[in-house]
Order: structure tokens, then C-alpha cells, then sequence
């Protein structure tokens, strides 16, 4: 009787610890913490680089982990556009992929795919972080706006294997349907199963985009100092403190009048 007793808490309790472990692995404040983000601004026809740190935030190692970031979309003030649906000529494109334990040497390798970096790294110690950066290539041709990436993350936890991903995988039905009407306390309150995630990463950016002329910024000031100036001058020769400015100034207006007479009548 004690044995079968035993047997029925035993089972009775698997659910309970089953879903307390997937509580802490999906837990927003628990899983890899995606920071420190640096993006470029670029120019058509520049390179740039995108970097980022990714710290362990789980009480024990993670391994075999995989990170995939990835140009999906393009939008402007006038229009929104998947990556694909721009021409191969006018798309950034991804050239060398690196990434590094803070503190030591970097691995690099040349991308195999113009939009996706990938990493594969074997492990990442607790509260160990590690720093990923790619270049982004762009030409004359590639279109303006800003470019938004994607990141996926797998790796295996306690031997089980474990997929984070940014919200640049669902279209907004998913993904309001994941957010909305939910019937119990989800990670987050994110329903996570019905996007087949084990939590959510952020998503990132970067923007290419011609500078603005600087010339315009330019005539302008020249135009407010020559102005104030003019104020300064015209203020000083009212209050009458200074006879010789006022001695200089009508001068100046017997040559301008001069000048402006010999103009009008030539």
C-alpha cells in the first residue's frame, strides 16, 4: 500500500516540476539577455558594423548553441517591403561574421548567406557573455530606409533543446493572438506554444540613408550672425555713444547711395 501510495505522489508531482522548470527557462528575467546593441547608420555605398553581447543569465551552462541574425524587412515613410521583395542589386548584404568571449581573441568567418549571420558556438557559461558582430555591405543602388533584423537562438539547457526568436518571425494575426486573451499566467504573458518558442528575443535595426546637405545649415548661420551684427550696430548708432561709428556708417550709405545712383541711371 505505501508503494503504491508513493508511486501515485511521484506521479502527481511530475507535472508540478515539469512546468516549474519551463517557468524558469522561459522566464523573460532568465533567458539570454540580448544587450548592448550597436548599429550602424550607413550611407549607400558604405560598410558599417553591427554588434551586439548576449550574456547567460541560466544557473548553469548552456551548449551547442547556434545564433542566426537576419535582414528580413525594409520600411520608409512611404512604404513597408519584405527583404525579398527588393531587387538582389539594391539589398545590404552581409560579408564576415565574428564573435568572441568578452575579453579574448575573436573567430571570424565569411558569411554564407548575404543576409543571415550565423554562429556556432559550443558553449556559453553561466553568467558568461559573449560579443557577435557581422558587417553590413552596401552600394550605390541599395535602397534607403531602415533595415530590420531578426534573431533566432538555439541551444540545448539540461540537456533538453531549447529555441528563443525575435518577434520578426509572426505576422501581426500570430502574434496578436499570442498576446491577447490569454487563459493562464504565460512567461511574459506571451502565450509561448502557440508560437512554438521557448521565449522571446528582441529584434534590431539599421538604417541607410543618404546625409542631409549641410550647406543650407551653413547659409544660415552665416545669415543670423551678419544679421545680429547688423543689429548690434544700428542699436549702438540710435543710443548715440559712439560718434565715430556714426561718422563710419554715414559714410558707408554715401557709397552705397553713390553706388545704387550710378547703378539705376547707367
Amino acid at each position: 500500500m505505501r508503494k503504491v501510495l508513493g508511486i501515485i505522489i511521484i506521479i502527481m508531482m511530475l507535472p508540478i516540476a515539469q512546468s516549474e522548470i519551463d517557468e524558469y527557462t522561459s522566464h523573460p528575467g532568465n533567458i539570454p539577455n540580448f544587450h548592448n546593441f550597436e548599429t550602424p547608420q550607413l550611407e549607400p555605398g558604405k560598410n558599417g558594423e553591427f554588434s551586439l553581447e548576449i550574456q547567460n543569465r541560466y544557473i548553469t551552462n548552456i551548449t551547442n548553441v547556434i545564433i542566426d541574425a537576419e535582414i528580413y524587412h525594409r520600411a520608409d515613410i512611404e512604404e513597408s517591403q519584405a527583404l525579398d521583395e527588393i531587387n538582389s542589386a539594391k539589398r545590404p548584404t552581409i560579408t564576415q561574421n565574428c564573435w568572441n568571449y568578452i575579453g579574448e581573441e575573436e573567430s571570424c568567418l565569411d558569411s554564407s548567406s548575404p543576409s543571415i549571420a550565423s554562429f556556432n558556438i559550443e558553449s556559453i557559461l553561466v553568467n558568461q557573455t559573449i560579443q557577435l558582430k557581422f558587417n553590413i555591405n552596401t552600394e550605390e543602388s541599395t535602397e534607403e530606409g531602415t533595415y530590420f533584423i531578426r534573431f533566432s537562438m538555439n541551444y540545448e539547457l539540461n540537456e533538453t533543446k531549447r529555441i528563443l526568436q525575435s518577434r520578426g518571425f509572426w505576422n501581426m494575426d500570430q502574434w496578436t493572438n499570442a498576446t491577447t486573451n490569454l487563459t493562464e499566467n504565460y512567461p511574459g504573458n506571451i502565450n509561448l506554444d502557440s508560437l512554438n518558442v521557448d521565449g522571446i528575443i528582441p529584434d534590431s535595426s539599421f538604417g541607410v540613408k543618404k546625409p542631409i546637405p549641410k550647406w543650407p545649415l551653413y547659409v544660415l548661420i552665416t545669415l543670423t550672425i551678419v544679421f545680429a551684427g547688423l543689429s548690434v550696430i544700428f542699436y549702438l548708432e540710435e543710443e548715440e555713444t559712439y560718434p565715430e561709428l556714426n561718422k563710419w556708417l554715414q559714410k558707408i550709405r554715401g557709397k552705397f547711395n553713390q553706388f545704387w545712383l550710378s547703378f539705376k541711371y547707367r
